[in-house]
C-alpha cells in the first residue's frame, strides 16, 4: 500500500486533529468511543491527539472546520457523516472546503451493490460513492461507505464513518498501516515507552497523592482514566528504565489496589483468573440488577467461566430463588452482610459453580436510613470451602455510579478469591 501525501513535518510531535460530526453527539442520544479508538490507534504510531472537536451536520460549519485544521495541523482524522442520508454531509463539505466537485466512483458503486446482493440497495447509497476530486477512496469490507483521504492545505485527511466498527476496521486496515509507511520512510517512527497500570478499589485523588510523594516525578508524564469499573494509569518518558522503575515505585505505593500491567480492564482480568485455573463463577444480584452478568458477558470467552447470574431483587425473589430464610431478612434485613452470605451461598450451591460473588446494597436516590445511607452495598463471596469473605463499602455518587461501583467491587472480591487474597476496603 502506497503512503498518503503527508506533510514532511509529521513527526511524533506533529499536529493531529479529531473531528467527530453528527448532530446525536451533541444531543446526548449517543455517547462518544470513537475519540477512544482513535487516540489508542494513534498511539501504535507514537502519534498523540492535539485537539477534539465536535461539530453538527452544517455543511457550510463543516466546511470552514476542514479549512482551519488544514491551516494549523499536518494530520486530521474525521469521523462521522458517510451515510446514505441526507444529514450525512462530511463528503459534500470536504468539496467545498477544497472547492472541488464531486464525482460519482463507480467502483465504489459496485462494491455497494455486491454488498446488497442479492437485493438491490436504495437508491440513496448512491451518495456514498461520491467523492470529492483529487480524493481516494478507501474501500470497506465491514459497511457500505468508504473511507476518503487526501490533503488540503499541507494537512492529511482521513475522512472515516461514525458506526464504531466500522471506524474500527478502517483504522486497523487503512490509516495505521499507512500512516506507519509513511513514517517509516521518513524515519520518524518513534514511540515513546509507556506502561499502564489498571487499578480498582481506590479514587483518583488518593492514588494521586500517593504517586506525588515519590521522587522523581518530572521525568515520567502520568496520566489518570477513571472508567466504570476501574482506574487505568499511564506513565510514559523518554527513559524506558526509568519508566519501569517509577511503575514499580507505584506498584509499591498503590500495594492491593494495582491489579496488574496492560490495558485489559477489570472484567478481562477475572475471566483470565478463573480460566487460568479451571474455576466456574457465578452470580446473585440484587441492587444491581444484572449488571454484573451483563458486564462479564462483555468479555470474549466468558462463557469459559461464567454459569449464570440469578437477579433476586424483592426479598421474596430472595428467598424463593436463594434459599434466604424470611427469618434472617426479618432480623438483618436485605442490605446486610448477613444476607450477602445466604446470596452466595444459594448462588453457589444452585448454579454449581466453584466460586459465587453476591451484591446487596441501597442504590439510592431513597430507601437510605442513617444506619445504612444510601450507598451502602454488601458483596459476598462463597467458595469450596464455605463463604471466603463478607464486606460492607459505602460508597458515593449517584445511583448508578453506585451500581457500577458495586459491579466493581464484587468482581475484584472474586478475582481476590480466586487468588487466594483478601479484599481490602476501598480508598476514595
Amino acid at each position: 500500500m502506497n503512503a498518503p501525501p503527508l506533510s514532511p513535518q509529521m513527526t511524533a510531535r506533529a499536529a493531529v486533529e479529531l473531528l467527530t460530526l453528527g448532530d446525536e453527539l451533541l444531543d446526548g442520544r449517543t455517547a462518544d468511543g470513537n475519540t477512544l479508538r482513535v487516540a489508542r490507534a494513534l498511539e501504535t504510531l507514537g502519534l498523540s491527539l492535539n485537539r477534539r472537536t465536535t461539530f453538527r451536520d452544517d455543511r457550510v460549519a463543516i466546511a470552514q472546520a476542514f479549512q482551519d485544521v488544514s491551516r494549523r495541523a499536518d494530520l486530521c482524522i474525521v469521523s462521522g457523516g458517510l451515510g446514505p442520508t441526507t444529514d450525512d454531509v462530511t463528503v459534500a463539505a470536504m468539496a467545498l472546503a477544497a472547492d472541488v466537485e464531486l464525482v460519482f466512483d463507480q467502483a465504489q458503486w459496485d462494491r455497494i451493490v455486491a454488498r446488497f446482493a442479492p437485493q438491490t440497495p436504495p437508491e440513496n447509497n448512491r451518495r456514498q460513492a461520491r467523492i470529492p476530486v483529487g480524493a481516494t477512496a478507501l474501500s470497506s469490507d465491514v459497511g457500505t461507505a468508504p473511507g476518503l483521504y487526501l490533503e488540503l492545505g499541507g494537512c492529511t485527511f482521513f475522512l472515516l464513518p461514525g458506526v464504531p466498527d466500522e471506524l474500527q476496521w478502517h483504522l486497523d486496515h487503512h490509516v495505521v498501516p499507512m500512516l506507519a509507511v509513511h513514517l517509516a520512510q521518513l524515519g520518524l517512527v518513534r514511540k515513546r515507552p509507556t506502561i499502564y497500570l489498571r487499578c480498582v478499589g481506590i479514587g483518583e485523588s488518593a492514588l494521586a497523592q500517593r504517586i506525588e510523594a515519590l521522587p522523581n516525578l518530572a521525568w515520567v508524564e502520568i496520566g489518570y482514566r477513571a472508567g466504570e469499573l476501574d482506574l487505568e494509569l499511564s506513565l510514559r518518558g523518554d527513559d524506558p528504565e526509568e519508566v519501569e522503575r517509577f511503575a514499580q515505585a507505584v506498584e509499591a505505593v498503590g500495594a492491593g489496589y494495582v491489579i496488574g500491567r496492560g490495558r485489559a480492564g477489570l472484567a478481562e482480568r477475572v475471566v483470565e483468573a478463573f480460566r487460568g485455573r479451571g474455576l466456574t463463577f457465578g452470580a446473585a444480584e440484587s441492587c444491581t440488577g444484572g449488571l454484573l452478568g451483563a458486564t462479564l458477558t462483555g468479555v470474549p470467552g466468558a462463557s469459559d467461566v461464567f454459569r449464570g447470574g440469578i437477579v433476586a431483587y424483592a426479598n421474596e425473589a430472595k428467598t424463593a430463588l436463594l434459599g434466604v430464610k424470611p427469618a434472617l431478612l426479618a432480623e438483618h434485613g436485605a442490605v446486610s452482610e448477613t444476607c450477602a452470605r445466604a446470596m452466595a451461598e444459594g448462588a453457589r450451591r444452585l448454579l454449581k459453580v466453584d466460586i459465587a460473588v453476591s451484591i446487596t446494597g441501597i442504590a439510592g436516590p431513597g430507601g437510605g436510613t442513617a444506619e445504612k445511607p444510601v450507598g451502602t452495598v454488601c458483596i459476598g463471596v462463597a467458595g469450596p470451602h464455605g463463604v471466603a469473605s463478607v464486606v460492607t463499602t459505602h460508597l458515593r455518587g449517584a445511583r448508578e455510579r453506585v451500581r457500577q461501583q458495586s459491579v466493581a467491587r464484587a468482581l475484584e472480591a472474586a478475582r481476590r478469591a480466586v487468588l487466594s487474597l483478601p479484599i481490602l476496603e476501598s480508598e476514595t
